[in-house]
Order: C-alpha cells, then structure tokens, then sequence
C-alpha cells in the first residue's frame, strides 16, 4: 500500500495504529517524505476497503492505494534481472569481503554452485590475489583489468580478468564493500574473434597472378596451420601485413586475436612497456593497475612484429627469452607469465647484413629465421599492375559512388614502366589520386598522378629544385630531398632521426607525406 501525505510529526505512527486496529501485521515497511509504503499479508477485499477509509480520515493524509511492491522490491528486482542477463561475472562483497551476492554468469566462469561461494570470504578462493580487492576497498580506488590465476578444485589453473569496485556511500562514509566484474579469457576471446571476423583476410583476397607471388602464397599455406615462427621479408609497401593477416586466418587459431606493433612507430621509451606490460608503479604516470602487454593481449592468436629490425638492442636480448622461454615477465613485475603466441615478424631492411655488423642479434635472428618467405616488389611483379590498378580503382569508386572507370592501355604501360619505391602502397596512392582528378570516365597515360621526381639517377639529391615560385613547394620539395639523402646514408630511421636533428616519430610522419620508403 502506497500512503501519500503531508511531512508532520507522529503521522506514521497514527498510521501503523490502523493497522493494529484491525489487527494486521505489518511485513514490511518504508518511509520517506510525504510517502509510507506498507506490506500486509493478503486479506479480503472488504478488509482492504475498511483500512484505506481509516488510513484517509488521518490528519494529513491524502491518499491510499495498493500496489503491487515495495519500492525496495521494485530495485532489487530490477538489479536481480541487470545480474541475471549480463554476460560478466558479478560478485558483490561486503565490507569483510564476504560474498553476498553471485550472479549466473560468474558461476558458470567458476564452475562453482553459489553455496560454495556466498558469505564465505573472497580471499578464500583468490588467495594472494585477495590484496588487490582488499586496496580497492581501504583505498577507495577502483583497480580495472587486474589479471588473476585462480585454482578451482584439483584443476589447472585458470586466468581471469577482473575489475575492482568500491561501493562508496554518497555520504562518502565508511566504504560498504566491492563489486567484483569478472571475465575469462574465453569469454574476451570470443568478443575479439567477433570483431575480428569482420577483418578476416585470406590468401584469395591477395590480388596477383604472377609466378613469384604464387610461389610465396603457396609457402605461406603451407606454413599457416603450424605454430612455427614466419619471417617475413620485402620492401615497404610490398603488403607484408596482408601477408602475416592471411597466415594467421589461415593458421589453427583464426579466432585468437590478431595483434600487429610496428617496432619502428614507437618511441624506445615505449615499446617495452608496450610488447610486455608493466606492474603498477613500475614508473612515474604507470596506470593503476598496470597494463597488460601486447604479448599478454595476444594470448591464443598471433603477434605481428613489423619492422622488426629497428628494435633496440635491449629489447632484442629480452625478446630472445620471451621466445624461448615462451614467458614474459612485466616491467617493474617478477612473476612470469606463461604465453599462448604465434609470432610472425617481417622487415624491409638486410638483417644478415645487419647481424654481421653487429645491430641485430645474431641468436635471435636465427631464432625468427625459422620459415623466411621474402616477398618480391611491385617492380618484379609488373604483370601484377593492371589488376591492381583496375582493384584500386574500383575499390575508390565504390567507396565514393562515382562510376566505374577504365584504364587505358597507354596508362597501364606507363604504370608498368615505373620503378615504383613505394611498390603497392604507392601504387593504391597514386590510382586514388588519379581518380578524384581524371576528368573522364577513361584513364589515359597522361591523367595518372605519378611522382616523377624519385631520385634513380644518381645526381644530388639537393641539385635541381623545381621551377616552380610557389614557396611551399620549393619548401616542401627541399625537406623531401633532405629526407631522402638522410634515410640513403643511415642505416635506420632512428640514425636518420638523429642526423636531422628530429625524433624518428617525426621522421615517419614526414616519410608518410612525401609517399617515401626505407630499403
């Protein structure tokens, strides 16, 4: 019965006294401003009439009328449904970090009947693990990701992800417990291969005909359903991530994750905290709770190691126990944890060379050397140009609702007779452009966008500036040569970075503007 009334002293009790009256007890009550919401047991229809009229005659009282919960029912309704239907794992803990509630998705995570689990203490079944609940619920700080390994019965044991959360009062008094979000690594395996599937590439979605690219798909077949280690080796833009994208969708664990790092993108300072995770606290601004590492995030699919051979010597050293260990401890951490990786790495640059000279490690190129494929250039596959050009077109024209075009047997000889440094990259570059600027429904030689001004004659590179007055032409045509002297004479970006007076970061952005490669 929902009671409304006006805020006066004593009008509850004046209340609670009609039901004494008629003899009722009273199952539940609650009470906030202008409202008493009562529960009584079920009683005759006539019964119900004779109380209300009584309720009504109470000074203050407006209205009377039944319905079917408490508010406080209505909530704990509404939550049972929010933690039957939800896929996560809910375990709500008091402020003893007792169980007090365990919804289906997290008895099934647990394989355990929730008599084994409610009003027993968490630290029962987390063990060590149990510190970090207990700093979430003293500290008031809620702890995300937080990986745990749990041993259930005589079993294995089983990894968890799970997030913290205090439940803190508005009052911001004493904390009154912990919600614990738990998933397993099925579970978060199952959300990337969804979203994976519609990145599925494979072997067939390679546009060639050629014999050398054939060759190389056949081996790259041949090799995908193991978990031996690809090497993966061929001029920038030759389409090496296609490549490791098809092993792995090809391979034994298409729906693990597939996980790609270019080695050269990211700044030193980085890249280790980025491949192998870090411990909370391991360094000044580390995340609460630190951070998994892309071998950890990669756990039953495939690593992508691109440019490989602009990793630092360090790394290359703790790379080489990662591999062979088939472990990886966490910066600032010392338990190692065991990984579940296919590693594919690929490079544009010489590594044999590189080895000899002593800036690659020789144990670990021999221990990525296992399967080499070395994947041809746009210029030793030229047979290959008028289907992917007449791909790349397409694939534009769809994209912005133009019409399709045509390519001209003059354009796709002039295509041909390029040298092409930025091999397919370049190429997909320059039949875009040649798209949004041909001003017919055919591409004629004279309408495709090439850049003419690639260094192959062996002149310096500073000499001969365009004719052109505009001064950010000639601005930008000067740092494009810098750049191409500078990338010519060092034996990698970072050397290169370091002779401009710039940061490597910078170097590919400007690489990526002026359409450049690094062989």
């Amino acid at each position: 019965m929902e009671i409304k009334g006006v805020d006066r002293v004593g009008i509850t009790h004046e209340v609670i006294a009609c039901f004494a009256a008629n003899q009722l007890d009273i199952i539940g009550m609650e009470v906030k401003p202008h409202y008493i919401y009562v529960k009584i047991p079920a009683v005759p229809p006539s019964q119900i009439t004779t109380i209300m009229e009584m309720i009504t005659q109470v000074k203050g009282i407006e209205q009377a009328r039944m319905i079917p919960y408490l508010p406080a029912e209505e909530r704990e309704n509404r939550i049972h449904t929010i933690l039957t239907t939800v896929s996560e794992g809910i375990l709500l803990l008091d402020d003893q970090l007792r169980v007090t509630t365990i919804n289906r998705a997290a008895q099934a995570m647990l394989n355990m009947e929730p008599e084994q689990l409610l009003h027993h203490s968490i630290e029962k079944l987390w063990g060590e693990a149990a510190i970090e609940i207990q700093r979430c619920l003293h500290e008031a700080i809620e702890l995300p990701s937080v990986q745990v390994n749990l041993v259930i019965g005589q079993k294995l044991p089983i990894s968890y992800i799970c997030s913290y959360h205090p439940i803190i009062p508005e009052e911001k008094s004493e904390r009154q417990g912990v919600v614990i979000v738990l998933r397993d690594n099925k579970q978060i395996q199952e959300l990337l291969s969804t979203v994976q599937r519609n990145e599925c590439f494979t072997f067939e979605e390679i546009v060639q005909q050629s014999e050398n690219m054939r060759k190389c798909i056949e081996t790259a077949k041949r090799v995908a359903k193991s978990d031996a280690t690809v090497f993966l080796q061929g001029e920038s833009g030759t389409g090496k991530e296609l490549f490791a994208r098809a092993i792995h969708f090809e391979s034994s664990r298409p729906t693990g994750p597939f996980v790609p790092i270019n080695c050269a993108a990211i700044p030193d300072a980085l890249l280790e905290s980025e491949l192998f995770g870090y411990e909370q606290g391991a360094f000044t601004g580390a995340t609460k709770g630190g951070k998994l590492g892309l071998f950890e995030i990669a756990q039953g699919g495939t690593l992508f190691l691109d440019e490989i051979g602009d990793l630092p010597l360090h790394l290359q050293a703790k790379l080489l126990r990662v591999l062979e260990e088939r472990k990886v401890r966490r910066v600032g951490g010392s338990k190692p944890i065991p990984i579940d990786v296919r590693i594919i790495a690929a490079t544009n640059r010489n590594l044999s060379e590189m080895t000899s000279r002593g800036q690659f490690r020789e144990d670990l190129y021999y221990r990525l050397h296992v399967i080499p494929i070395m994947i041809p250039p746009l210029r030793e596959r030229k047979g290959d140009i008028p289907m992917l050009a007449q791909f790349f077109m397409n694939k534009v024209c769809r994209a912005t609702n133009q019409p399709m075009m045509q390519v001209a047997h003059s354009a796709i000889r002039a295509l041909q007779a390029h040298h092409w440094p930025g091999n397919v990259r370049e190429l997909q570059n320059v039949m875009e452009r040649t798209v949004y600027l041909c001003p017919s429904n055919e591409i004629q030689a004279q309408n495709l966008y090439l850049d003419i001004q690639q260094d192959s004659s062996g002149t310096d590179p500073l000499s001969s500036l365009p004719s052109s007055h505009l001064l950010r032409e000639q601005m930008d045509s000067y740092e494009k040569r810098l750049l191409m002297q500078a990338l010519k004479e060092h034996s990698s970006i970072r050397q290169a970075a370091t002779y401009l007076g710039i940061s490597h970061t910078a170097v590919l952005q400007k690489m990526k503007k002026y359409g450049l490669s690094y062989t």
